[in-house]
Protein backbone atom coordinates (compact mmCIF):
# COMPACT_ATOMS: atom_id res chain seq x y z
CA UNK A 1 0.00 0.00 0.00
CA UNK A 2 0.96 3.47 -0.92
CA UNK A 3 -0.26 6.57 0.54
CA UNK A 4 0.13 10.03 -0.96
CA UNK A 5 -0.44 13.67 -0.87
CA UNK A 6 -2.36 15.18 -3.89
CA UNK A 7 -1.26 19.25 -3.66
CA UNK A 8 -3.23 21.65 -5.39
CA UNK A 9 -2.82 24.55 -7.38
CA UNK A 10 -3.77 28.27 -8.25
CA UNK A 11 -3.22 30.21 -11.14
CA UNK A 12 -1.01 34.16 -10.56
CA UNK A 13 -2.02 34.46 -13.75
CA UNK A 14 -3.84 33.45 -16.47
CA UNK A 15 -4.48 35.27 -20.52
CA UNK A 16 -5.88 33.59 -23.34
CA UNK A 17 -3.77 34.20 -26.69
CA UNK A 18 -6.04 32.55 -29.32
CA UNK A 19 -7.82 29.14 -30.13
CA UNK A 20 -6.35 26.34 -32.50
CA UNK A 21 -8.67 24.97 -35.45
CA UNK A 22 -9.28 22.03 -32.97
CA UNK A 23 -11.06 24.45 -30.47
CA UNK A 24 -8.42 24.04 -27.89
CA UNK A 25 -7.83 27.67 -26.39
CA UNK A 26 -3.92 28.62 -26.27
CA UNK A 27 -2.99 29.73 -23.07
CA UNK A 28 -0.16 31.83 -21.29
CA UNK A 29 -0.71 31.06 -17.33
CA UNK A 30 1.60 30.72 -14.17
CA UNK A 31 0.65 27.80 -12.06
CA UNK A 32 1.85 27.39 -8.47
CA UNK A 33 1.41 24.94 -6.12
CA UNK A 34 -0.46 24.93 -2.78
CA UNK A 35 -0.47 23.52 1.05
CA UNK A 36 -4.18 22.22 0.29
CA UNK A 37 -4.04 18.50 -0.69
CA UNK A 38 -6.28 15.45 -1.35
CA UNK A 39 -4.85 12.18 0.18
CA UNK A 40 -4.41 9.36 -1.95
CA UNK A 41 -4.46 5.47 -1.34
CA UNK A 42 -3.14 2.82 -3.49
CA UNK A 43 -3.40 -0.77 -3.29
CA UNK A 44 -2.23 -3.70 -5.68
CA UNK A 45 -5.32 -6.02 -5.95
CA UNK A 46 -5.22 -9.35 -7.70
CA UNK A 47 -8.12 -9.19 -9.86
CA UNK A 48 -7.60 -7.22 -13.14
CA UNK A 49 -9.92 -3.87 -12.34
CA UNK A 50 -9.65 -0.47 -11.23
CA UNK A 51 -11.43 0.36 -8.04
CA UNK A 52 -12.09 3.72 -6.93
CA UNK A 53 -13.36 4.81 -3.88
CA UNK A 54 -14.11 8.76 -2.86
CA UNK A 55 -15.15 10.42 0.17
CA UNK A 56 -17.28 12.99 -1.63
CA UNK A 57 -20.01 11.30 -3.33
CA UNK A 58 -20.23 13.58 -6.01
CA UNK A 59 -16.66 12.98 -7.33
CA UNK A 60 -17.44 9.81 -10.40
CA UNK A 61 -15.41 6.80 -9.60
CA UNK A 62 -15.81 4.97 -12.54
CA UNK A 63 -14.10 5.28 -16.68
CA UNK A 64 -14.51 9.53 -15.93
CA UNK A 65 -12.36 10.10 -12.62
CA UNK A 66 -9.26 10.86 -13.75
CA UNK A 67 -7.16 8.07 -11.61
CA UNK A 68 -8.87 5.49 -13.14
CA UNK A 69 -7.90 6.88 -16.38
CA UNK A 70 -4.28 7.36 -15.75
CA UNK A 71 -4.15 3.92 -14.33
CA UNK A 72 -6.15 2.37 -17.41
CA UNK A 73 -3.37 3.84 -19.77
CA UNK A 74 -0.11 2.76 -17.38
CA UNK A 75 -1.50 -1.00 -17.31
CA UNK A 76 -2.43 -0.88 -21.14
CA UNK A 77 1.03 0.23 -21.62
CA UNK A 78 2.78 -1.56 -19.59
CA UNK A 79 0.95 -5.25 -19.87
CA UNK A 80 0.21 -4.77 -15.98
CA UNK A 81 -2.77 -8.28 -15.52
CA UNK A 82 -3.70 -7.47 -11.64
CA UNK A 83 -5.43 -4.61 -10.34
CA UNK A 84 -5.33 -1.53 -8.19
CA UNK A 85 -7.50 -0.29 -5.97
CA UNK A 86 -7.18 3.54 -5.00
CA UNK A 87 -9.07 5.62 -2.40
CA UNK A 88 -9.43 9.35 -2.42
CA UNK A 89 -9.70 11.73 0.94
CA UNK A 90 -10.67 14.72 -0.87
CA UNK A 91 -9.79 18.28 0.59
CA UNK A 92 -9.78 20.44 -2.90
CA UNK A 93 -12.75 21.18 -3.73
CA UNK A 94 -14.10 20.22 -7.07
CA UNK A 95 -14.56 22.38 -9.94
CA UNK A 96 -13.00 25.37 -8.30
CA UNK A 97 -10.01 25.61 -10.30
CA UNK A 98 -7.83 24.68 -7.75
CA UNK A 99 -6.61 21.28 -10.03
CA UNK A 100 -8.23 18.33 -7.56
CA UNK A 101 -8.94 15.86 -10.06
CA UNK A 102 -5.74 16.83 -11.78
CA UNK A 103 -3.30 16.43 -8.81
CA UNK A 104 -5.53 13.14 -8.20
CA UNK A 105 -4.13 12.20 -11.57
CA UNK A 106 -0.54 13.17 -11.05
CA UNK A 107 -0.70 11.08 -7.82
CA UNK A 108 -1.93 7.94 -8.96
CA UNK A 109 0.95 8.32 -11.98
CA UNK A 110 3.91 8.72 -9.72
CA UNK A 111 2.18 6.12 -7.22
CA UNK A 112 1.83 3.65 -9.49
CA UNK A 113 5.58 3.85 -10.87
CA UNK A 114 6.76 3.54 -7.22
CA UNK A 115 4.31 0.22 -6.23
CA UNK A 116 4.75 -1.58 -9.64
CA UNK A 117 8.35 -0.87 -9.87
CA UNK A 118 7.89 0.23 -13.56
CA UNK A 119 11.14 2.94 -13.59
CA UNK A 120 9.35 5.40 -15.83
CA UNK A 121 11.32 8.66 -16.11
CA UNK A 122 9.79 11.92 -15.63
CA UNK A 123 9.36 12.60 -19.26
CA UNK A 124 7.36 9.23 -19.55
CA UNK A 125 5.13 10.59 -16.25
CA UNK A 126 4.48 13.66 -18.14
CA UNK A 127 3.70 12.15 -20.99
CA UNK A 128 1.09 10.02 -19.77
CA UNK A 129 -0.02 13.04 -17.60
CA UNK A 130 -0.80 14.83 -20.36
CA UNK A 131 -3.05 12.05 -22.05
CA UNK A 132 -5.74 12.59 -19.12
CA UNK A 133 -5.77 16.44 -18.61
CA UNK A 134 -3.53 19.59 -19.43
CA UNK A 135 -2.69 20.68 -15.84
CA UNK A 136 -1.37 17.23 -15.01
CA UNK A 137 1.87 17.53 -15.88
CA UNK A 138 1.88 20.92 -13.81
CA UNK A 139 0.91 18.27 -10.93
CA UNK A 140 2.99 15.80 -11.40
CA UNK A 141 6.42 18.81 -11.50
CA UNK A 142 4.35 21.41 -8.91
CA UNK A 143 6.25 24.73 -7.83
CA UNK A 144 6.33 27.54 -10.16
CA UNK A 145 5.73 27.04 -14.03
CA UNK A 146 4.83 29.08 -16.40
CA UNK A 147 2.39 26.62 -19.09
CA UNK A 148 1.95 27.63 -22.41
CA UNK A 149 0.28 26.43 -25.77
CA UNK A 150 -2.91 24.32 -24.28
CA UNK A 151 -1.03 23.85 -21.35
CA UNK A 152 1.41 21.29 -22.51
CA UNK A 153 4.54 23.40 -22.44
CA UNK A 154 6.20 24.00 -19.08
CA UNK A 155 8.74 26.78 -18.08
CA UNK A 156 10.35 26.22 -14.48
CA UNK A 157 10.37 29.93 -12.77
CA UNK A 158 11.73 31.18 -9.63
CA UNK A 159 10.09 29.89 -6.64
CA UNK A 160 7.19 32.23 -5.90
CA UNK A 161 6.79 31.75 -2.01
CA UNK A 162 3.78 33.49 -0.17
CA UNK A 163 3.27 32.20 3.32
CA UNK A 164 -0.62 33.45 4.06
CA UNK A 165 -3.23 32.98 1.17
CA UNK A 166 -7.07 32.29 1.92
CA UNK A 167 -8.94 30.99 0.01
CA UNK A 168 -12.72 30.87 -0.66
CA UNK A 169 -15.09 28.17 -2.57
CA UNK A 170 -18.11 29.89 -3.05
CA UNK A 171 -21.19 27.14 -2.59
CA UNK A 172 -21.42 27.13 -6.82
CA UNK A 173 -19.19 25.51 -9.50
CA UNK A 174 -17.69 25.99 -12.64
CA UNK A 175 -17.14 23.78 -15.63
CA UNK A 176 -13.77 24.56 -17.13
CA UNK A 177 -15.85 23.55 -20.31
CA UNK A 178 -18.40 25.99 -19.93
CA UNK A 179 -16.22 28.55 -19.12
CA UNK A 180 -13.88 28.38 -22.24
CA UNK A 181 -17.47 28.36 -24.78
CA UNK A 182 -18.73 31.51 -23.60
CA UNK A 183 -15.11 33.42 -23.89
CA UNK A 184 -15.15 35.91 -26.29
CA UNK A 185 -12.27 36.68 -29.24
CA UNK A 186 -12.20 40.49 -27.94
CA UNK A 187 -10.91 38.73 -24.46
CA UNK A 188 -8.31 37.52 -25.61
CA UNK A 189 -4.85 39.03 -24.56
CA UNK A 190 -5.60 41.29 -22.20
CA UNK A 191 -2.94 41.46 -19.75
CA UNK A 192 -0.09 41.31 -22.59
CA UNK A 193 2.36 43.78 -20.62
CA UNK A 194 1.68 42.67 -17.68
CA UNK A 195 5.26 41.69 -15.74
CA UNK A 196 4.23 39.26 -13.18
CA UNK A 197 6.74 36.50 -14.51
CA UNK A 198 9.30 39.65 -14.18
CA UNK A 199 8.58 40.00 -10.59
CA UNK A 200 8.65 36.48 -9.53
CA UNK A 201 11.89 35.29 -10.93
CA UNK A 202 13.41 38.80 -10.08
CA UNK A 203 11.77 37.58 -6.41
CA UNK A 204 9.71 40.71 -6.17
CA UNK A 205 6.67 38.46 -4.59
CA UNK A 206 4.65 41.77 -3.37
CA UNK A 207 4.35 42.93 -6.76
CA UNK A 208 3.82 39.94 -8.30
CA UNK A 209 0.83 39.51 -5.95
CA UNK A 210 -0.64 42.52 -7.07
CA UNK A 211 -0.28 42.01 -10.45
CA UNK A 212 -2.47 38.89 -10.85
CA UNK A 213 -4.87 38.85 -13.52
CA UNK A 214 -7.20 35.91 -14.76
CA UNK A 215 -9.20 36.83 -18.17
CA UNK A 216 -12.04 33.97 -17.22
CA UNK A 217 -12.87 35.88 -14.11
CA UNK A 218 -14.73 38.06 -16.73
CA UNK A 219 -16.32 35.48 -17.82
CA UNK A 220 -17.86 33.87 -14.71
CA UNK A 221 -18.91 37.53 -13.61
CA UNK A 222 -21.19 37.17 -15.94
CA UNK A 223 -22.96 34.28 -14.89
CA UNK A 224 -22.06 34.52 -11.02
CA UNK A 225 -21.34 38.61 -10.60
CA UNK A 226 -21.00 37.68 -6.73
CA UNK A 227 -17.38 36.56 -7.54
CA UNK A 228 -16.77 40.37 -8.15
CA UNK A 229 -18.32 40.68 -4.38
CA UNK A 230 -16.02 37.85 -2.88
CA UNK A 231 -13.04 39.25 -4.50
CA UNK A 232 -14.08 42.59 -2.72
CA UNK A 233 -15.15 40.55 0.38
CA UNK A 234 -11.01 39.80 0.48
CA UNK A 235 -9.83 43.02 -0.12
CA UNK A 236 -12.12 45.17 2.68
CA UNK A 237 -10.09 42.45 5.16
CA UNK A 238 -6.89 43.27 4.02
CA UNK A 239 -6.03 41.43 1.74
CA UNK A 240 -3.16 43.13 -0.93
CA UNK A 241 -4.75 41.33 -3.71
CA UNK A 242 -7.32 38.86 -4.62
CA UNK A 243 -8.34 37.07 -7.64
CA UNK A 244 -10.46 33.98 -8.81
CA UNK A 245 -8.15 31.32 -9.87
CA UNK A 246 -8.47 29.14 -12.92
CA UNK A 247 -12.25 28.50 -14.41
CA UNK A 248 -13.37 29.27 -10.88
CA UNK A 249 -15.18 29.56 -8.83
CA UNK A 250 -12.85 29.51 -5.87
CA UNK A 251 -10.88 32.83 -5.54
CA UNK A 252 -7.78 33.69 -3.72
CA UNK A 253 -6.30 36.10 -1.36
CA UNK A 254 -3.01 37.46 -0.33
CA UNK A 255 -1.98 38.29 3.37
CA UNK A 256 1.03 40.21 4.03
CA UNK A 257 0.62 38.62 7.79
CA UNK A 258 -0.66 35.08 9.87
CA UNK A 259 -2.71 37.85 12.02
CA UNK A 260 -4.43 39.55 8.94
CA UNK A 261 -4.93 36.18 7.82
CA UNK A 262 -6.67 34.63 10.98
CA UNK A 263 -8.92 37.87 11.07
CA UNK A 264 -9.96 37.99 7.91
CA UNK A 265 -10.62 33.80 7.95
CA UNK A 266 -12.70 34.12 11.12
CA UNK A 267 -15.04 37.47 9.69
CA UNK A 268 -15.32 35.34 6.51
CA UNK A 269 -15.74 31.56 7.21
CA UNK A 270 -19.46 32.23 8.54
CA UNK A 271 -20.73 33.44 5.18
CA UNK A 272 -18.81 30.94 3.49
CA UNK A 273 -17.65 27.99 5.15
CA UNK A 274 -15.60 26.23 2.58
CA UNK A 275 -13.21 28.71 3.61
CA UNK A 276 -8.95 27.31 3.41
CA UNK A 277 -6.00 29.01 4.96
CA UNK A 278 -3.02 27.65 2.87
CA UNK A 279 0.43 29.14 1.64
CA UNK A 280 2.55 27.78 -1.52
CA UNK A 281 4.68 25.15 -1.84
CA UNK A 282 7.27 23.50 -4.16
CA UNK A 283 5.87 20.13 -4.14
CA UNK A 284 3.11 18.88 -6.79
CA UNK A 285 3.02 15.14 -5.04
CA UNK A 286 4.24 13.86 -1.85
CA UNK A 287 4.80 10.12 -1.32
CA UNK A 288 4.13 9.56 2.40
CA UNK A 289 5.22 5.99 2.76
Amino acid sequence: MLKLKSYAKINLFLDIEGRRQDGYHLIKTVMQSIDLYDEITIDSIAEDKIEIECSNPLIPTDQRNTCWKSADIIKTLYNIKYGVKIRIKKQIPSEAGLAGGSSNCAAVIEGLNKLWRLNMSQDEMLNIGLKVGADVPFCILGGTYLAEGIGEKLSRLNDFKWENILIIKPDFSMSTAFVYKNLLPQDYNSFKENKIIEFINSGEFYNAAISTSNTLEKVVEKFHPEIKDIINLLLENKAVAARMTGSGSAVLGFFESEQSLEEAYNNIVKEFPHTFKTKTTLKGIEICD
